[in-house]
């Protein structure tokens, strides 16, 4: 009998841990002190679209794009809509030691602070942030739901990546410097082809050319849809 308090008692202990854990993660992560510390998140926009400027065969790159829905916002850095799919990417330019697996809410920036101590910064686990934005893009286009979408978590060169491994053939966790590569692998073994016209009907409804519609009668006056005011660069 108390064997099995002890047991009990020491699940609740470990649970609460848990528990705690969990909330620090949440808090940190939306921290006014994370910040200003880190005068907001570095990105690597640029160097990913360079990268994704140079793949070959036809394609159109959309920058920043915002989606606003019930749930709330959703956002992607980068957008390549190629003749193989559609290729969504979140940019971060972290230093220090990543790690996080695809299914945790929140993953973890490791970094030195010394010879025998560091500190660590949570931030929203990418995957799941671009798995959202990827459900907002078929909310735009209902009658394409036969499109391939590809998602990529790209972190710049200066961290270490310990969660590279977790990525399959629908999301990868890549360095920039990998990126190049990872796409001529992702392209090669597409088996889809987009023509022009349906890349260029894509490029424009994502950018907010039709209506969006109303998503409930009881928000019937809040709008939901793409943000127009988004910027959309031609490639």
């Amino acid at each position: 009998m108390v064997s099995w308090l002890l047991l009990i008692l020491s699940a609740v202990y470990f649970y609460q841990g848990y528990l705690k854990r969990r909330m620090d993660r949440r808090k940190l992560s939306h921290s006014s002190y994370y910040d200003v510390a880190y005068g907001g998140e570095k990105k690597c926009v640029d160097q990913a679209a360079a990268v994704l400027k140079d793949v070959g065969g036809y394609g159109r790159i959309l920058f920043h794009w915002h989606y606003f829905s019930e749930n709330g916002p959703a956002a992607a850095d980068v957008i390549l809509l190629h003749e193989t799919g559609v290729y969504v990417l979140e940019t971060k330019d972290y230093q220090g030691w990543i790690s996080g697996n695809l299914e945790e809410e929140y993953w973890v920036q490791t970094m030195g602070a010394g010879r025998y101590s560091s500190y660590q910064n949570y931030f929203y686990n990418p995957v799941l942030k671009l798995s959202g934005c990827i459900a907002c893009m078929k909310r735009e286009l209902p009658d394409m739901k036969w499109l391939p979408y590809y998602s990529l978590a790209v972190f710049g060169n200066g961290c270490e990546l310990e969660n590279a491994g977790l990525s399959d053939s629908l999301r990868k966790i890549i360095q920039l410097k990998q990126l190049s590569y990872t796409m001529y692998g992702m392209i090669r073994a597409s088996r889809t082809f987009l023509s022009r016209q349906v890349i260029d009907e894509i490029y424009e409804r994502l950018q907010g050319m039709e209506t969006a519609k109303n998503l409930s009668s009881e928000a019937k006056n809040l709008s939901f849809g793409v943000d127009k005011n988004a910027h959309l660069y031609y490639s």
